[in-house]
């Protein structure tokens, strides 16, 4: 009776162990399971040496997410290229992988258009060392779109498409293929036998130079260099130039004075000109009612001057007898003669 106990308070507490243990693992992995992650995939055409499944996926050195499969293209999507593009996209590599959603609470359609909006700000995935060890990994960060434009592909992605960039390292390695094969373009045997003439030029030509001539000409110039620096500063200390100074300091201020008289004049001008039209206006007002008035007064004028030319006769024979009678204008006609009475 009591082995059969025993046999029992065992299996009790094997049960209860194992509970414990699964109990444990759930609650440490509760975290990770209750996560909604985001299963995207990309295409990358260059060597994927050293990325294995598993590898991490790093948003700037933070891990997001790892990778999950890793494939040829055109093992995966073989059947819907044609073969020009099984040709063209064939070789490249495919990697999926997944990433933490930053925001689970958003609905598809938003985390769709919030995806569609970060791959259009520069969201590109690209390969990745880790200092000496060497250790690939997918790192996912924003670059310039019109440097990194996204690669339209022929055929429907089964899980989110992110577009990816070259890595730094396969970046490098163009540019130092395009410089050798720069260097392999140009002759540079030719240039340098070039060179070696061109030294050997110079050299024959230094050797050939009078070098105590050319020390005694050096000298001479700097002599007269001195002489004429000596008779500027005897200029410049002179009475004559500083008088000199001060009057072009006076005419400068004078046509400084001149400016701002014309200045003044110019704003003058220019008012007058703002008040032309107007006096220009009212002129052709008073013109036009000159116009009126002759027109309505024309009988009035015309006896007016009639009147004048009269009066101008008048005148005219007034000073015609002046001239003739003096004293009949000064005193007057005689008084008519009485008739003479006969005797």
């Amino acid at each position: 009776m009591s082995v059969k106990a025993n046999y029992f308070k065992i299996g009790v507490f094997t049960v209860s162990a194992v509970a414990l243990v699964v109990v444990a693992l759930i609650m440490l992995n509760a975290g990770r399971w209750l996560k909604r992650n985001v299963h995207w995939e990309t295409y990358l055409d260059e060597s994927v040496q050293g990325l294995a499944v598993g590898a991490p996926i790093k948003y700037r050195g933070v891990q997001v997410g790892s990778v999950e499969h890793i494939d040829f293209v055109g093992n995966e999507y073989g059947l819907e290229l044609s073969k020009e593009d099984l040709v063209r996209y064939g070789r490249y590599v495919l990697v999926r992988g997944s990433a933490t959603h930053t925001d689970p609470h958003l609905t598809e359609s938003e985390k769709q258009a919030a995806r569609a909006g970060n791959i259009m700000a520069g969201l590109r995935v690209r390969l990745a060392s880790q200092g000496v060890t060497g250790v690939v990994y997918l790192e996912l960060d924003y670059l310039d779109p019109k440097e990194y434009p996204v690669m339209e592909v022929p055929w429907n992605p089964e899980r989110e498409y992110i577009p990816s960039a070259p890595s730094t390292i396969t970046v490098l390695g163009s540019a130092l293929h395009n410089i050798a094969r720069d260097l392999e373009k140009a002759d540079i045997h030719t240039i340098t036998r070039d060179l070696d003439t061109l030294v050997l030029e110079v050299t024959k030509a230094v050797q050939g130079l009078d070098l105590r001539h050319l020390s005694d000409q050096v000298e001479q110039t700097l002599a007269e260099l001195q002489t004429t620096a000596q008779q500027t500063r005897r200029l410049v200390d002179s009475r004559e130039f500083r008088q000199i100074l001060s009057n072009t300091a006076g005419t400068v201020a004078e046509a400084r004075n001149m400016v701002a008289d014309l200045a003044q004049v110019s704003k003058r001008i220019n008012t007058g000109s703002e008040k032309l039209p107007d006096m220009v206006s009212r002129l052709e007002r008073s013109l036009r009612r000159i116009d009126t008035l002759l027109a309505n007064k024309s009988p009035d004028v015309e006896e007016t001057i009639q009147n004048l030319r009269v009066m101008s006769e008048n005148l005219r024979e007034l000073s015609d007898n002046a001239k003739r009678y003096p004293a009949q204008v000064l005193l007057g006609e005689p008084p008519p003669r009485l008739g003479v009475t006969k005797r």
